[in-house]
């Protein structure tokens, strides 16, 4: 019984000096806090930049001839159970009104992809933003349903930077701000 009062007299003692010890909360320098939550990716093998969600990886690869990024969910179940997929790259665009033109396939169903939710092109910034939901089997009777965000966003005369984010539709809004920041985020540098 005496050792333990004395432990507890020890353990107070030490809590009053440590309390004493610290500087009032006036007396710290004025921090930066920086959003934790993303970090600037910026590809050293193109002019590709974007925000990327804290523990997503970025992979590069080369599809056809077209370097592009593959952004990966850090959990599993963002992989598997909300399926998603994020893809940025910059692609060769078809003459002056391209972004026109993919409006317009977007807002009419094509196959399995319905009409788009939302079309906005945004021709000062040269910048079109389209929502649609595509719907596929995964298996012969599983029907599966994806909502997609796409970012195109002229470069130059010749190129679109192409930024898309998909994930389950049932899962979508969970990770719609993480997909909103990557698509909106990315750019191409000079």
């Amino acid at each position: 019984m005496n050792l333990t009062v004395r432990l507890m007299a020890s353990l107070l003692m030490l809590t009053s000096t440590v309390v004493a010890v610290a500087a009032p909360p006036e007396m710290h320098a004025p921090r930066i806090v920086k959003n934790p939550a993303f970090y600037v990716y910026a590809d050293p093998g193109s002019r590709m930049r974007l925000n990327v969600p804290t523990g997503w990886r970025v992979r590069a690869e080369t599809l056809n001839g077209v370097r592009q990024l593959r952004i990966v969910p850090a959990k599993a179940d963002q992989r598997e159970r909300a399926a998603i997929d994020v893809l940025v790259r910059i692609r060769p665009c078809v003459g002056n009104d391209a972004l026109e033109r993919l409006a317009e396939k977007f807002r009419q169903a094509s196959g399995d992809r319905e009409a788009a939710e939302s079309v906005r092109l945004q021709s000062a910034q040269g910048r079109l933003v389209v929502e649609y939901r595509e719907g596929s089997y995964v298996s012969n009777p599983l029907w599966i349903v994806r909502h997609h965000l796409s970012v195109y966003q002229r470069i130059d005369r010749r190129f679109l930077l192409e930024a898309n984010c998909a994930a389950n539709a049932s899962e979508y809004k969970t990770y719609r701000h993480n997909l909103e920041t990557i698509c909106f985020s990315a750019t191409a540098g000079k």
